[in-house]
């Protein structure tokens, strides 16, 4: 029986982000493409991998058994799969990972290092959410990756540290105390930054109403700037001003960690000096 790698990847995302929904938009695939991979894994495996639970689903005894089985062996299978593109295209290009929260401050420097260090390598960009540059990173698809939630991965350091204000319209902005419950406009979950948006509300005091969520940065800042409420964001864009007065007036500062292959672990000197170098030129505070 063989069994197709994007069935699986299917499959685990599912257990990994708790739902097709969330899994099909990790993957990039619609959500009725995953519900084609599960029922094919399930027709060829004979078992239920999932059980419906009210608007939700669990693993099944089988399918948690088949979870921790297909968890090495799907990345044993892209490893492979990224040696062999590696060494059939003399060494292929070095992908570079990063949150877009932190592209434009870091870009030209973390660009700057890899051609020092690399000379003979070609340079790709890779602008995702953290959880997915942490897989990618695992799966051999991104080289190194700067996030801002590490998940699970080995070796992560942490190198540096992003500053967070929370942006609305002029008028929103304005206030002397931000309405309670607050509208919230945040990314859709997994996601660290949304935790640390919510972690603040509850430090403060205030509850929530979630007004608009998206997967991508130029949606919450649209959304934001649309007077759908606070954004937590890095840089707040045009039409948003920073909200300076009141609970929500001081920064969150949320780590950054530098997520390598093994084979790379040379690198987090330079990257790390390179983003030394970004954040002392820029809003991101110094680099630990």
């Amino acid at each position: 029986m063989d069994l197709d790698p994007a069935h699986l990847r299917s499959f685990l995302a599912i257990v990994r982000y708790g739902g097709y929904h969330r899994a099909a938009d990790a993957l990039h695939l619609t959500q009725p493409a995953v519900s084609r991979h599960i029922r094919r894994l399930e027709e060829q495996l004979g078992e239920p991998l999932f059980a419906r639970r009210g608007r939700g689903v669990e693993l099944t005894g089988y399918g948690e058994r088949a979870a921790g089985e297909q968890v090495a062996q799907l990345a044993a299978h892209d490893q492979t799969v990224a040696r062999l593109q590696q060494a059939g295209s003399g060494g292929g290009p070095f992908v570079l990972g990063a949150i877009e929260n932190i592209v434009d401050p870091i870009l030209p420097d973390m660009l700057a290092a890899m051609r020092e260090e690399l000379p003979e390598r070609t340079l790709q960009l890779r602008v995702d959410r953290s959880l997915q540059l942490v897989d990618g990173v695992a799966r051999g698809e991104v080289d190194a990756a700067i996030v801002s939630d590490a998940g699970d991965a080995r070796g992560a350091l942490e190198v540096g540290a992003l500053t967070l204000r929370w942006w609305a319209t002029p008028a929103l902005a304005a206030l002397d105390r931000p309405p309670d419950p607050l509208p919230l406009v945040a990314y859709d979950p997994p996601c660290g930054l949304r935790e640390r948006a919510l972690q603040r509300l509850e430090d403060v005091g205030l509850g929530y109403e979630l007004a608009a969520e998206s997967p991508h940065l130029t949606g919450v800042q649209a959304a934001a700037r649309n007077g759908l409420g606070y954004a937590l964001l890095a840089a707040g864009g045009d039409g948003l001003r920073r909200v300076a007065q009141g609970p929500l007036a001081e920064p969150v500062v949320a780590p950054l960690w530098l997520v390598l292959r093994p084979e790379h672990a040379a690198l987090a000197t330079p990257l790390k000096a390179a983003l030394w170098r970004a954040t002392a030129r820029r809003s991101l505070p110094a680099a630990a």
